[in-house]
């Protein structure tokens, strides 16, 4: 067994329905739906454990290919690798990880307090770019192009931080990260409703905002669900979070519409960044856990780890990641130049301002929705048929000078989008959890960002090119519908590498 290349894992061997203590129990990756010989109730909780072959004393016993949960009868707490970098067959050394009853989660207190900070964050910064980039606000001062690569900028710079972001939350916990990053979120916005050269725009939000978006954006939400959630109570946690994160658009468009309109454009972007401050750094000090529950049976787990290069060479991860990468780059350049682009063609911010507010709100329903339809369905089908929809939503833009286009956009663009992104997490949770869950998720981001932040820059740069937003429209819409067209291919896909 040594020189097969299986990772062997500690695991009581009542976990697989045998009595004898002295079995040897290995685990290796199996994607094949073949099932072997054992026992009914071998069979009945290698169905609960994971993906992989249990072998027991050398003998394949059973073959199980469900997501991992511990046997009722039996909970031995350990992380378990589900493959190797050594493996013969080259898949990618991902793992799993069961549920420990001893761990000492700490109750649901800190949930609210995050989604908040996650809310304001994307509340003054993206929702707030939209009305920020506005003929009312700064782009009376800055062109559309300059204001677009600060803002694209800035989240290239996001992505590229997201790695090492992720790798510290998975030592550290996300603590440090979303109060750090609330600072500098609020920093750079100071420093934006300060600026009067164009350089100093770019330069506030790469070097400040920027970092910011990597910290307290959904990223280190999701290490937090994995570390601080029991695996029962993820699925919930994931579904408040990013319900309340929903709320950001339906509170800070028109918030900040109305607070440009009363105080100028830089004594609210100022106010903003102060609100920041102090919903993050409140949350930080006052609400979030020190310590992941179960950082110590992580550190103590023998041979926990993942293959980068193993990680680009699974045509599933792959597919997935390029898919992500359209959507995101068509969404960035949706959101932040939509209401510029309505506002362009006669309707008034405040109009505007409240349909896009409108659009946030019917995206809450998709949030709690669509994992019910993805756990029947299958989550890849759904999200792809959701990326369609919100493509045709985008069309409706191309002209925009109707009533009918305007309102078209927002509802059918609302209705779906708040489900396209956060399906994000249940697959690649179901794919990939573990004690490097926020490393995996971290590199996954830093290759989606890095191109999808040229999405608000395409969208002004052809704007200032061509006079209007046709061009670009139709450019997003199309990217929505290739994006579609890769996830239901990365559902389909199997998980051996490419050639």
């Amino acid at each position: 067994m040594a020189d097969s290349g299986y990772h062997r894992a500690e695991v009581f061997p009542s976990f697989i329905g045998t009595d004898d203590d002295n079995a040897e129990v290995v685990l290796m990756t199996a994607h094949d739906d073949e099932v072997v010989s054992g026992t009914d109730e071998q069979k009945d909780c290698a169905d609960q454990i994971g993906i992989g072959r249990v072998f027991i004393t050398g003998e394949v016993r059973h073959q199980f290919l469900k997501p991992f949960a511990p046997c009722p009868e039996s909970r031995s707490r350990v992380a378990v690798p589900s493959g190797s970098s050594a493996s013969t067959s080259g898949r990618p050394s991902y793992h799993r990880e069961v549920d420990q009853p001893d761990a000492t989660y700490p109750g649901r207190g800190w949930i609210m307090p995050l989604a908040a900070t996650i809310m304001v964050g994307f509340g003054v910064i993206l929702y707030g770019f939209s009305v920020y980039a506005t003929d009312e606000a700064a782009g009376a001062d800055f062109s559309k192009t300059v204001l677009s690569l600060a803002y694209g900028g800035s989240v290239f710079v996001g992505g590229l931080l997201a790695l090492p972001v992720g790798r510290y939350a998975d030592k550290h916990g996300v603590r440090s990260i979303v109060g750090v990053g609330a600072m500098l979120g609020a920093l750079g916005l100071a420093a934006f409703s300060m600026s009067h050269h164009s350089w100093q725009v770019v330069a506030a939000w790469w070097l400040l905002i920027g970092p910011a978006q990597a910290m307290i954006y959904y990223e280190p939400a999701y290490v937090a669900i994995v570390q601080w959630s029991s695996e029962r109570d993820r699925a919930r946690t994931l579904a408040t979070i990013t319900l309340i994160g929903g709320l950001a658009g339906i509170a800070f468009i028109p918030l900040a519409a109305h607070l440009v309109t009363l105080l100028g454009w830089r004594p609210a972007v100022l106010t903003l960044g102060l609100l920041l401050a102090t919903v993050g750094g409140a949350t930080a000090v006052f609400a979030l856990p020190r310590h992941r529950a179960d950082r110590d049976a992580t550190e103590s787990a023998p041979g926990v780890g993942v293959s980068m290069l193993g990680l680009f060479t699974d045509r599933r991860f792959v597919l997935y990641t390029v898919a992500l990468t359209l959507v995101l780059t068509a969404t960035q350049g949706i959101i932040a130049h939509r209401v510029a682009r309505f506002d362009e063609v006669g309707f008034s911010l405040a109009t505007v301002a409240m349909w896009a507010a409108i659009a946030s709100g019917l995206s809450l329903p998709g949030r709690w929705i669509a994992p019910m339809l993805a756990d029947r369905f299958g989550a890849t089908r759904v999200q792809a048929s959701i990326a369609l929809v919100v493509a045709f939503s985008v069309t409706l833009m191309v002209d925009g000078t109707s009533s009918w286009q305007m309102i078209g956009h927002f509802f059918l663009f609302g209705l779906a989008f708040g489900a396209l992104l956060p399906l994000r997490a249940m697959v690649m949770g179901d794919w990939f959890a573990g004690p490097t869950y926020g490393r995996i998720m971290g590199t996954q981001w830093t290759a989606v960002v890095l191109v999808a932040a040229t999405g608000p820059v395409l969208v002004g740069v052809l704007h200032d090119a061509t006079g209007d937003y046709r061009a670009s429209t139709v450019i997003l819409a199309t990217l929505y519908v290739m994006a579609a067209a890769a996830i239901s291919l990365s559902g389909r896909a199997r998980t051996k590498p490419i050639e």
